[in-house]
């Protein structure tokens, strides 16, 4: 996993560079599919851990759903904040995922999107298990390890936002199942900044063994929000019962 400080450098103005550009319309349709996987209503309390910028939990929020976001960055918080204007909703804490500043059965659902990896993920999916009522539900969606082997790059290039350029240099280790990148940003005006990360990347029965390792009972998997068949090649996205 990646230490303390990198995942601080990472998760700043660094990574806002990089994918605050996300398109509105498709992160606000990610985020109502995952509501509905987790049968959330109007007037159900939503978790989303790791909500970064809130690219997620603020189209939820404008749907009309009780959304808290939490994430350890500050710097993605006030990003997230300022998206969110003066509305009541979404509520936002700052928190280690592992130690959630929240009651026991306190949230209906649970959204876990392309958030995992980067700390014990053990302590992560137990803590989001506390938070939940029990029969809450769990929705994860991440890469797993079938997809990233099919699809590896060493290295690659691609243009993120107006005249920024990202480099990405990649290794994975097979045994452990880590990757780790040096993600480097160049800028129109020619000036360089990098930023490594180290993350884990499971198998799908791997994840499904965690979650029930922390709690909880049934757990599936899908290949897409529109509940595909879990192949390879596709995502993977989880629905896990508290």
């Amino acid at each position: 996993m990646s230490a303390a400080d990198d995942l601080d450098a990472y998760f700043s103005d660094f990574y806002l560079r990089i994918y605050a550009h996300t398109d509105p319309a498709e992160d606000a349709a990610e985020a109502l599919a995952a509501a509905r996987l987790a049968k959330a209503a109007p007037e159900h309390e939503i978790l989303d851990v790791g909500c970064g910028f809130g690219r997620h939990c603020v189209p939820l929020a404008e749907a009309g759903y009780r959304v808290t976001g939490v994430d350890r960055s500050q710097t993605l918080l006030d990003e997230a904040r300022r998206r969110a204007g003066s509305a009541r909703w979404p509520k936002f804490a700052r928190a280690d995922y592992r130690e959630l500043p929240f009651a026991d059965d306190r949230f209906d659902a649970a959204l876990n999107l392309f958030s995992l990896g980067y700390q014990e993920d053990a302590r992560v999916l137990a803590e989001t298990r506390r938070v939940l009522k029990p029969g809450g539900r769990l929705v994860l969606e991440t890469k797993h390890r079938d997809q990233l082997v099919r699809t590896w790059q060493d290295n690659d290039w691609r243009l993120v936002g107006e005249g920024r350029l990202l480099l990405e240099q990649r290794t994975f280790e097979p045994v452990e199942g880590v990757t780790q990148t040096i993600q480097t940003l160049i800028e129109a005006s020619g000036e360089r900044e990098s930023r490594p990360t180290t993350a884990r990347i499971y198998t799908a029965s791997e994840l499904v063994a965690l979650l029930r390792a922390a709690g909880f009972g049934e757990v599936k998997c899908w290949g897409g929000w529109n509940l595909e068949p879990f192949t390879p090649d596709s995502r993977l996205v989880i629905v896990a019962i508290a």
